[in-house]
């Protein structure tokens, strides 16, 4: 399902979309990524008068000298007018230990006057499941009921088990902010939940639980520009898959935006006022349920013709939206790096 979400050229000042993405995935990985996602993105980024870039926060260099700051990124200066920077938290497993930097440096580059299409407080309570199911408390759609556990070397005292009265077996669990469908599990009893807090405990990696919705559960994506549905994307697991992502194996389709989810879209734009978001939704047979929110949802791993037409113009749109609030920011808030 697509929407027309285009927004007038305004005068464009932006000529450089810069990500600020850990560089910590494997030589396999970052290839994957590069052609799944990156490559299109640069070419549909130039189309839109844009020169596209990944960076390391640790690329980050700032001087604060008197009355002056300058911002350098690679040892190439840039400033709020020139530059559109997108910083999304990531927070895989192999990117944990970059987090520290890039939540500082996501705030520095908002106080030195940039444009952040994702605004650093949006980008720490989207990524934690917990945190945002608290900030869409008033969803239309009912959340997830989620159950939060912080793993650790006390997690054997089962100081956690208070939290979990309201829950029944069998219970999913997954970390609290990875992505990608990774360490999904499911505990048919008290005895393997208590195995997977303690495996996570190792890696100190805080745990969310939740019911388990049963076999066959599917995941409606919902791309949001401008604050409207622009394209709808309906994951399918295969059989007794846990999550519908398709590197494990789920089919997709682009229906049309369920009218059930409507006002939830108009809820959590009016929340997080992004150019750009996805929003997850569980449909279990019967009903839809809140999943989570991704300000950077990729678009990408096209595995057809048919479906890389679907998604261009949904990168693009993205793309032209910045653009546009990015020229707005500047016209109301603007001033030299």
């Amino acid at each position: 399902m697509t929407s027309s979400t285009d927004t007038p050229a305004p005068t464009q000042l932006a000529r450089r979309l810069c990500w600020i993405y850990p560089d910590r995935g494997t030589v396999r990985q970052r290839a994957a990524e590069a052609a799944a996602i990156w490559t299109t993105y640069t070419e549909i980024a130039k189309d839109c008068g844009l020169a596209m870039s990944l960076h390391k926060a640790e690329a980050l260099a700032v001087e604060a000298v008197g009355d002056e700051h300058r911002v350098f990124l690679d040892g190439e200066r840039i400033t709020p007018e020139d530059t559109i920077l997108v910083t999304s938290l990531w927070s895989l497993p192999h990117q944990v230990q970059e987090v520290c930097n890039q939540l500082f440096a996501y705030s520095i580059l908002e106080q030195a006057g940039f444009y952040l299409p994702i605004q650093p407080r949006m980008s720490y309570i989207t990524t934690d499941k917990m945190a945002t199911m608290l900030y869409l408390r008033d969803c239309p759609v009912p959340r997830v009921p989620t159950v939060r556990i912080g793993t650790g070397r006390d997690s054997i005292s089962r100081h956690y088990e208070p939290v979990l009265e309201k829950l029944d077996f069998p219970m999913l669990v997954k970390p609290a902010y990875w992505g990608m469908g990774q360490g999904v599990c499911l505990a048919n009893n008290e005895h393997e939940l208590r195995g997977l807090i303690g495996l996570a405990g190792g890696a100190d990696t805080a745990l969310v639980v939740q019911p388990y919705l049963g076999t066959g559960v599917n995941d409606f994506r919902v791309y949001v520009i401008n604050g409207r549905a622009h394209t709808v994307l309906r994951r399918i697991p295969q059989g007794e898959s846990l999550t519908a992502n398709l590197v494990n194996g789920g089919r997709l389709e682009y229906p049309p935006l369920p009218e059930e989810l409507e006002s939830s879209i108009d809820y959590i734009a009016e929340k997080l006022r992004m150019p750009y978001f996805a929003a997850d939704f569980l449909w279990d047979g019967k009903q839809f349920w809140l999943s989570e929110v991704e300000p950077d949802g990729a678009v990408g791993y096209a595995t057809t013709e048919e479906i890389a037409k679907i998604q261009r113009p949904v990168i693009e749109s993205r793309f032209r939206a910045y653009v546009a609030a990015h020229a707005a920011w500047i016209a109301g808030e603007g001033g030299a790096a």
